[in-house]
C-alpha cells in the first residue's frame, strides 16, 4: 500500500492516547449529520484493544498542527466475508478529499486480504441516509447501495403489558462465569439467518459485549430464555448509550431458528421494556434490518417500536 495521504497530512495508526480526540471527532461528525453523539472514548479504547485488532484497522490523519482532520476504523468478520471501513472526517474539512482518500486506504487494505482467502471479499461501507454527498462518493467510488437499516425507538408509556411464554419456556437474567459459552452459541446460531456477516467469535464478542469498558455490562439486564437447560433466546440490553442517554438500548436479540414463531422473541422484549420501566428509563432504542428475513421489523412494530433514522450499507466485490 503506496498511498501518500493529501499535501500536509500524516496517515498513522490510531494510538490509545488518541481516543480523547478520535471521539470528539466522531461525535462532531454525527451531531452534523444526524444532531446525537456515537460514541464514547471507553468505545474508542475498545475498538484499539480487541482481540486480533491490528494496527492499520483505526488510523488518523494528522494535521501539520498536530489535531485529528481524519480517522477511520476497520472491522471484519471471521471466517473473513466482510471488511468495513468506518470513516469520519471533520465536517469544516469536507470537500478535499480526506474521505475519498481513507476509504482508497481502506480498500487496499481489503484487497491485500484478498489475496489470502480463496472467496471474494464484500467490501462495505455505511452512511446516514441523509447524507446525500456520502451517496455521490460511494457512487464515483465504485460502491452499489445494499441495504437500509433502522434506529427504531418506543418511547415508554406506564403500561404493564406482561410477556407470554409458550409452556415449558422460562426467561431469566444472565448468570455471570455460567452463560457465556451457551449465549454466545444461541445468538451464533439465531444471527445466521441474518443479512450480512458472520456472527463475532467468542473471544471478541465477549470482549466487546461483558469485559470491555464501554460495555456498559449489566448482567441484570441481559435475558435468557430456556427451555429446561438449552438456551434458545438472547436479549442483551444496557442502561444509556450515547446516542440517547435517557433510553435503554437492546444490542442483541435472537431465538434460534427452531423456537421461532412462539412468541419467545416479544417475551424477551417485553422483558426488557418491563426492566427499563422499572429502573424508571423513559424509552428503549435498537437496530433493525429493514429487510430482516426473521420478521424482526414486525416484531418491533407490533409492540409500538419506530424508526427515528436510518442507515444504509453500500458495497463492492472484491475478487481473489
Amino acid at each position: 500500500m503506496n498511498r501518500r495521504p493529501k499535501a500536509g497530512y500524516t496517515c498513522r495508526a490510531a494510538a490509545l492516547d488518541d481516543c480523547v480526540a478520535i471521539a470528539d471527532l466522531v461525535n462532531e461528525v454525527n451531531v452534523a449529520e444526524v444532531g446525537v453523539p456515537w460514541t464514547t472514548q471507553d468505545r474508542i479504547r475498545d475498538g484499539l484493544t480487541a482481540p486480533g485488532h491490528e494496527p492499520e484497522d483505526d488510523v488518523v490523519l494528522e494535521a501539520p498542527d498536530g489535531s485529528i482532520g481524519g480517522y477511520s476504523t476497520m472491522w471484519r468478520d471471521e471466517p473473513l466475508t466482510t471488511i468495513s471501513p468506518f470513516v469520519f472526517v471533520r465536517p469544516a474539512l469536507r470537500g478535499h478529499g480526506l474521505s475519498a482518500w481513507l476509504l482508497r486506504f481502506g480498500e487496499d487494505r481489503a484487497r491485500a486480504r484478498s489475496e489470502l482467502t480463496a472467496t471474494p471479499i464484500r467490501f462495505q461501507v455505511a452512511r446516514w441516509a441523509g447524507n446525500a454527498a456520502a451517496g455521490r462518493l460511494f457512487d464515483a467510488l465504485g460502491f452499489r447501495y445494499v441495504r437500509t437499516f433502522h434506529e427504531i425507538r418506543i418511547d415508554l408509556d406506564d403500561g404493564s403489558e406482561q410477556p407470554s411464554l409458550p409452556d415449558g419456556i422460562l426467561i431469566r437474567t444472565f448468570q455471570p462465569g455460567h452463560d457465556e459459552r451457551p449465549v454466545h452459541a444461541a445468538l451464533s446460531e439465531a444471527f445466521r439467518d441474518h443479512w450480512g456477516s458472520n456472527f463475532d467469535p467468542f473471544d471478541v464478542w465477549k470482549h466487546d459485549n461483558i469485559e470491555a469498558e464501554g460495555a456498559g455490562f449489566d448482567a441484570s439486564f441481559w435475558f435468557v430464555a430456556l427451555e429446561g437447560d438449552e438456551v434458545v433466546g438472547v436479549a442483551c440490553c444496557r442502561a444509556g448509550s450515547a446516542s440517547a442517554p435517557d433510553a435503554a438500548r437492546v444490542d442483541e436479540l435472537g431465538v434460534r431458528r427452531a423456537w421461532r414463531h412462539r412468541g419467545i422473541g416479544r417475551a424477551l422484549l417485553l422483558r426488557a421494556f418491563a426492566e427499563a420501566r422499572r429502573r424508571s428509563i423513559a424509552a428503549v432504542e435498537l437496530n433493525v434490518d429493514s429487510e430482516s428475513p426473521t420478521g424482526a421489523t414486525r416484531l418491533y412494530e407490533g409492540v409500538g417500536m419506530r424508526a427515528i433514522r436510518s442507515f444504509e450499507r453500500w458495497e463492492k466485490i472484491i475478487e481473489p
